[in-house]
């Protein structure tokens, strides 16, 4: 998508008059040179601030980037996406979101699954033997991430 951003922000920017110094403070001259190059990728805040500075809705700017990726309209993209919002809507993800809230901030995430009390002796086991942490994950056919883990734990 870099170089949709590219002809996007470019085309933008030829269409109100503007030059590299109307999104003074928003990104670096040469940030921009080097999205309007596609040669690097955007995050998602500095694309915000690009377009508010640029006058363009979030949205509209990603309609447009997509429909030079499908070779499809920017309508059929908006179309597209109000139909996958109104079956999230629909499905309940408003409520689901709502509830990942507190206070109008993010909850904190509960932890994740509870180490396996079985795998974590059968790695210590393997340690103790000598094992390597590779030759642990293939003997128990667990994700080497896990292992490296484990190892630890006694």
């Amino acid at each position: 998508m870099k170089e949709e951003l590219a002809i996007t922000l470019r085309t933008i920017r030829k269409l109100k008059g503007l030059g590299y110094e109307a999104l003074a403070g928003t990104i670096s001259q040469s940030n921009l040179s080097l999205l309007e190059q596609g040669k690097i990728q955007a995050t998602l805040p500095t694309l915000v601030k690009v377009a508010e500075t640029l006058g363009i809705n979030l949205l509209t700017l990603m309609a447009l980037c997509l429909a030079i990726r499908d070779k499809e309209s920017p309508e059929s993209e908006l179309k597209k996406a109000q139909k996958e919002l109104l079956c999230f809507i629909e499905s309940g993800g408003l409520n689901i979101m709502e509830d990942q809230m507190q206070d109008g901030a993010l909850k904190k995430r509960g932890r994740g699954t509870r180490a396996n009390a079985q795998s974590v002796s059968a790695v210590i086991s393997l340690r103790k033997q000598g094992k390597t942490q590779a030759e642990a994950a293939r003997e128990l056919g667990l994700p080497t991430s896990t292992v490296q883990r484990y190892w630890q734990k006694d």
